[in-house]
């Protein structure tokens, strides 16, 4: 009974030492496998839970950029807090400025933006006026609109604001994952084997490069327009206006008419005079014609004396 009681025993604790042997490499195996991945060869021909190169444009890069969270969005230079929300506004204003002397004035418009720290981007000038595209900060332009409103007369002034902070948001999220995206492929170049993979993560680079260009490039351009607001200014010559004196009343008056009347008849009769004289030599001529005209005819008129009679003194 002792012999068989003691092998029981023995034969229980073997199974538990088994049991706990298989447990103590279970938790090995369970910490190796989940703080090393497994490599993928994919140069292998004898792997058969290799994927294809083509599924890198596939399940295995999108699962890695659905696993990527986006960085949060950057605030702008020209955004503006409304509300405890940082707003991206985009600012827009024309203004039209009558002065005296445009040339001038264009002047003190170009040193006015230069002091905002702006600058002008486009300018079309004429002796009469000039037209001014500038960029400046936005945080100066109401300051600046005063400064050039105080240049002359202000016949025009009008501004716009358009709210961006939607699109700034949603650019900045995109670039940020197509920034990530574009990092893990990267990645993948660097663990590639074959040559076909090679090619592959490139062509799949490439496309993503591209992507991430134009994104960066939207977002730029509206950041830019968000820092920096528009002023288109036109600057003319202001209309020359003439005070009336007063007219003069009673005697004054009357002579001064009277005389204005006299040289306005001498003007005339001068006008006259000088547009008949061409015409005088021409109607003399013309009376001379008539005149010898008029001696023969009354010559031909008067009767000869008769044939018979004698001549006085025969």
């Amino acid at each position: 009974m002792s012999r068989t009681r003691l092998r029981w025993i023995g034969g229980r604790r073997g199974v538990l030492v088994g049991l706990l042997l298989v447990v103590v490499l279970g938790v090995v195996g369970v910490m190796a496998l989940g703080g090393r991945p497994p490599i993928i060869d994919y140069g292998s021909s004898t792997s058969e839970s290799a994927p294809p190169p083509s599924a890198l444009n596939g399940g295995g890069v999108a699962a890695r950029d659905a696993a990527a969270a986006p960085a949060p969005a950057q605030a702008d230079p020209g955004s503006v807090p409304i509300g405890g929300v940082t707003r991206s506004l985009v600012r827009t204003a024309q203004l039209s400025v009558d002065a005296d002397d445009p040339v001038a004035a264009t002047r003190r418009v170009r040193a006015a933006v230069a002091g905002a720290a702006g600058t002008v981007s486009q300018e079309s000038s004429t002796d009469s006026g000039a037209q001014l595209t500038i960029r400046v900060p936005a945080d100066r332009l109401d300051q600046l609109i005063d400064s050039i409103a105080g240049l002359g007369h202000v016949t025009h002034r009008t501004a716009q604001v358009v709210d961006a902070t939607e699109d700034v948001v949603d650019l900045g999220a995109r670039v940020a994952s197509q920034r990530a995206s574009v990092d893990r492929v990267r990645a993948l170049l660097s663990e590639a084997r074959s040559i076909g993979d090679v090619v592959a993560i490139e062509s799949e680079l490439t496309r993503r490069e591209a992507d991430l260009d134009s994104l960066t490039g939207r977002l730029n351009a509206l950041k830019d327009q968000v820092a920096l607001s528009t002023l288109t200014v036109d600057v003319e010559r202001a209309p020359v206006t003439t005070s009336e004196s007063p007219q003069p009343t009673g005697f004054t008056a009357g002579l001064a008419a009277g005389w204005d009347g006299l040289k306005t008849a001498a003007v005339v009769a001068g006008a006259v005079v000088g547009f008949l004289l061409p015409f005088l030599p021409v109607l003399a001529v013309v009376l001379g014609l008539v005149w010898v005209g008029r001696r023969v005819a009354r010559a031909r008129r008067t009767p000869q004396p008769a044939g018979g009679a004698e001549r006085p003194g025969a």
